[in-house]
């Protein structure tokens, strides 16, 4: 029970301040998770911190599936299930993460699909919404439904709430949560311009998501964002490993 994946951990946490810096953000919450490689269950971020604030492998612990903390110091997100979940009705599925980025949370009410008005919403096409009565996914039932709603897709929006995403590794969870942010602050910006439109037809739409969702893009994007991270750390925050701190 002592081993734990810290290559794969630190560069988890490294996703979670990718994502901070990329408007995922919201005080302390949102929470990203990984997989156990040895089947015991999943590495979760661990509560009362923010995703800025995370800055390496000591900032997760091991929990089951059934929501037992296994190992690791700190405290457990209540919305765990959202991930046991996920994982549970996913194998192709690594990395999942819930966070409340601003447009995706605004356009997360919306009842109408993410429009083209950039190529960003061309990464998804179609997404799921799902609706719950409540304000946090706690229970295993919550979760399995959520999970259902997701089924195949990489990414889901919570109504009136957030988003969930998901990959088969850590780049690339990473890079759909920052291109469904794009996605959604092209649709609320364009959708309040108000002005007359032309929409590419679906079958476009396909063409330019197979062009688009490649695992080289994924390579570069995350490389990118790594750099990206590590210039803002080296001149706004003399070097810190975390935005904020």
């Amino acid at each position: 029970m002592d081993h734990r994946p810290d290559d794969l951990l630190n560069e988890l946490a490294r996703a979670c301040r990718i994502l901070e810096m990329e408007g995922h953000g919201d005080f302390s919450l949102g929470h990203l998770s990984l997989r156990d490689p040895d089947g015991r269950g999943f590495w979760l971020k661990r509560n009362r911190y923010g995703l800025g604030e995370i800055t390496g492998a000591d900032d997760f612990v091991l929990v089951s599936m059934d929501g037992v903390q296994l190992a690791g110091e700190g405290g457990l997100h209540s919305e765990w299930p959202i991930h046991s979940e996920v994982l549970r009705q996913r194998p192709d599925v690594q990395v999942v993460a819930h966070t409340h980025p601003f447009h995706a949370c605004i356009l997360s009410s919306s009842t109408e699909a993410i429009l083209p008005y950039t190529l960003d919403p061309d990464y998804f096409i179609d997404i799921p919404r799902h609706e719950a009565d409540v304000a946090l996914i706690k229970t295993k039932d919550e979760g399995a439904a959520l999970a259902r709603s997701l089924g195949p897709h990489r990414a889901l929006l919570i109504a009136n709430h957030g988003a969930l995403f998901c990959g088969a590794s850590v780049a690339e969870a990473t890079c759909v949560g920052v291109f469904l942010e794009k996605a959604c602050k092209a649709h609320v910006v364009g959708r309040g311009a108000n002005f007359p439109t032309s929409m590419p037809t679906r079958a476009i739409r396909e063409l330019r998501h197979s062009q688009m969702i490649t695992p080289i893009h994924v390579e570069h994007t995350w490389n990118y964002l790594c750099r990206k991270l590590e210039v803002i750390m080296a001149t706004q925050f003399n070097g810190s490993r975390t935005l904020y701190r």
